[in-house]
């Protein structure tokens, strides 16, 4: 199949995420872009820019070239090992005492428990359905 780049790039994003079981409203959170973009990218409506495609793939932990790639399959689930290049550094420490991490990660739960168990996974716990 003969796929434009601006098609390609929606295919990938939309296996990527979904393999993943994340919403759109995930991926937006955790590339810092809008729901209906995300949405708009994988119906390749949007000629997306290069930072933005960074952003997407930092989101997913990939390369960017795996965006690109149409010979990539699905990405792996609930392996413990999604992550194919390690986080960028993080900027500045802040220390919480534990009940307040534990009850902030509580309520967060409650409205986004989706971007609760991306969490959770990048921080190493390996978390199925």
């Amino acid at each position: 199949m003969n796929l434009n780049a601006r098609k390609q790039l929606a295919q990938q994003v939309r296996l990527l995420r979904t393999d993943r079981g994340w919403s759109q409203e995930v991926l937006a959170e955790l590339s810092g872009l809008n729901r209906s973009y995300i949405g708009a990218v994988e119906r390749a409506e949007h000629n997306i820019g290069l930072d933005n495609i960074e952003r997407i793939a930092r989101a997913l932990e990939i390369p960017i070239t795996r965006l690109l790639d149409s010979q990539t399959g699905s990405a792996p689930r609930c392996t413990g090992h999604m992550r194919e290049q390690p986080l960028p550094p993080t900027v500045g420490n802040v220390v919480v005492h534990r009940r307040v991490f534990l009850e902030l990660l509580r309520q967060c739960g409650q409205t986004h428990r989706e971007l609760v168990l991306v969490y959770l996974e990048r921080c190493g716990v390996n978390v199925c359905d």
